[in-house]
């Protein structure tokens, strides 16, 4: 209670007691008005000290709800902090996925083309191991037209040799 209520409330106390001291001089004297005065004073009294414990009750309200007010606050502020924390981590947490993902990513590209590298070696092997054996074949072919061109060659050249000799007889028949 702050001073001025205090002054209030003792200011209401000794009205009470000032009314009430009328009253009863008014009473014992017989003076009416004398005890209306002292019971209006009364009331007055009553009433300021009505006033003044609504106006504690309402300062005590007023008190509690800022309070309230400030626990709220701070209740608020704590929560706030807690869920930008927790937004941080989640944050946290996707950027190391994405980057989890994306290393993934790499390294399923990596393997991808380290077997496409390994397809197309192997396709290159299969196709000079084919080239390999149709030069082989060409080669065989080769040799074998070669080998029947040499037989060709020494029939004709036989051939050539006895048509040769046929015809030094007969000139050394038509000579005679």
């Amino acid at each position: 209670m702050s001073n001025d209520k205090a002054a209030e409330a003792r200011e209401g106390f000794l009205d009470s007691v000032a009314g009430k001291a009328r009253e009863v001089a008014g009473a014992v004297s017989g003076h009416e008005s004398l005890v209306e005065e002292g019971q209006l004073q009364q009331a007055e009294a009553s009433k300021r000290k009505a006033a003044v414990a609504e106006e504690a009750v309402a300062d005590a309200k007023r008190h509690e709800a800022a309070e309230e007010l400030r626990e709220s606050s701070r209740e608020a502020a704590q929560q706030s902090g807690a869920a930008r924390a927790q937004a941080a981590r989640e944050e946290s947490a996707v950027e190391e996925q994405r980057a989890s993902e994306r290393a993934a990513g790499a390294r399923a590209a990596a393997q991808e083309e380290s077997a496409g590298r390994r397809s197309a070696e192997q396709r290159a092997d299969e196709l000079a191991a084919t080239r390999l054996r149709e030069a082989e074949a060409l080669s065989d072919d080769a040799d074998r037209t070669e080998a029947q061109a040499v037989a060709e060659r020494r029939r004709l050249e036989r051939e050539a040799a006895a048509a040769e000799q046929e015809a030094a007889k007969l000139r050394a028949q038509t000579e005679k």
